[in-house]
């Protein structure tokens, strides 16, 4: 009998060339190219372009329209059809769930194609990590080999050094050290250190095996604030003494923090440096962010996918917020996700959001495994060389 990991979808996708076709036009080397496509098992998109005088989001172009913009499955399970502005923009903000999910790298363009849509399909291509070719003849050189991205559905694959990322969120004096904004409050925070301890040993591991290593920091302030950055307004009746973003405030009548309360992680403070123990070594990535998720506004996506990431291990403060986030938006974005059990914290008094965000990433989102479990896993990977 076969195994389940053997009959999942991405396991035989894994197994296809990886190119996308996109037809503009159907002329006789358009029939030609079709008959190749079928042979070598590519994606074909057969794509319509619409007028679209005020975009692809507005007016008779719209998604949802008789006629508007949209991805529509064909009668072959390779091949589909598409309506799109000339200028890309719908395809380029579209495409590439298609794309992620049949195991594509390549992408390459059919026909007449206006010199706005290859620009956009090419910019498409770079930032998302796929292959742009606007020479079909060339494309035999592309009927064998892997894919990047393949699915991993074993422990051991999906925490690999050859596929993985270990992505460290906001270990920052504010969130980790008991002087930061955090601890000033006075609140027990025994299982931040905790976490912080586990990740200092994880971390050295992860070097140790050549991981991938990504440190995610926070950096707040006037310059970034809107509805949806973190900044904190008082509430009564609560566990805690603030909500943090104006969307979760009732702003009638509230009266606000001083200026000097309100945040957390400002640009160049003490707040915002790492903590102890887990400061970035050169040649590791550091990225910042200023919304709760690390993938927002951040390049951490195309970070990932220029070093052929497929899967994302991780770990950091705190559980229920910005590391739920992370997760939530790495699986949106098509990587396998590993949460580090005891690498993720919340403080004591909200022990109980921080075992129902494991609950529920375990059960929809990804594995939860401990630290302990990880390292052994790499440990026994034969060691890089150089290492």
């Amino acid at each position: 009998m076969a195994s389940v990991e053997n009959r999942l979808p991405g396991r035989r996708l894994a197994a296809s060339t990886g190119v996308c076709l996109l037809f503009l036009a159907e002329d006789e080397h358009a029939v030609a190219l079709h008959r190749e496509a079928q042979r070598h098992e590519w994606l074909v998109v057969n794509v319509e372009l619409i007028n679209a005088e005020r975009g692809p989001w507005m007016g008779s172009a719209m998604p949802g329209s008789k006629e508007g913009c949209g991805i529509f499955a064909g009668k072959d399970v390779r091949t589909y059809s598409a309506r799109s502005d000339a200028d890309g923009i719908y395809l380029s903000a579209t495409l590439d769930s298609l794309l992620s999910a049949n195991g594509i790298h390549s992408i390459c363009c059919v026909g007449k194609v206006p010199a706005a849509f290859a620009a956009a399909m090419r910019t498409f291509a770079v930032t998302r990590g796929y292959a742009f070719h606007d020479d079909p003849a060339r494309l035999a050189h592309f009927a064998t080999g892997q894919v990047d991205r393949a699915f991993h559905g074993d422990f051991a694959s999906r925490v690999s050094s050859d596929s993985a990322a270990l992505i460290l969120i906001d270990f920052q004096n504010d969130f980790c050290a008991h002087r930061g904004a955090a601890g000033r409050t006075g609140a027990s925070m025994r299982m931040i250190d905790r976490a912080v301890d586990r990740t200092r040993e994880l971390l050295i591991a992860a070097r140790r095996h050549k991981v991938f290593i990504v440190h995610v920091c926070a950096e707040y302030g006037k310059a970034w604030r809107s509805s949806s950055s973190p900044y904190r307004f008082p509430v009564q009746g609560r566990r805690e003494p603030a909500v943090w973003t104006a969307s979760a405030a009732d702003l009638v009548g509230t009266q606000l923090f001083e200026e000097e309360e309100s945040e957390v992680c400002g640009s160049g403070s003490w707040g915002a440096e790492f903590v102890d123990g887990l400061s970035p070594l050169p040649g590791e990535a550091i990225l910042t962010k200023h919304r709760f998720g690390a993938f927002a506004g951040t390049g951490l996506d195309q970070l990932l996918r220029a070093h052929h990431i497929s899967n994302v291990i991780l770990a950091g403060v705190t559980t229920n917020c910005c590391v739920e986030t992370a997760a939530r938006e790495a699986v949106m974005r098509e990587f396998s996700l590993v949460i580090v059990e005891d690498c993720v914290a919340v403080k004591d008094h909200l022990e109980d959001l921080h075992r129902a965000t494991l609950e529920t990433l375990g059960a929809y989102f990804g594995l939860v495994r401990p630290s302990l479990e990880i390292i052994s896993a790499w440990s026994k990977r034969p060691r890089v060389q150089g290492a």
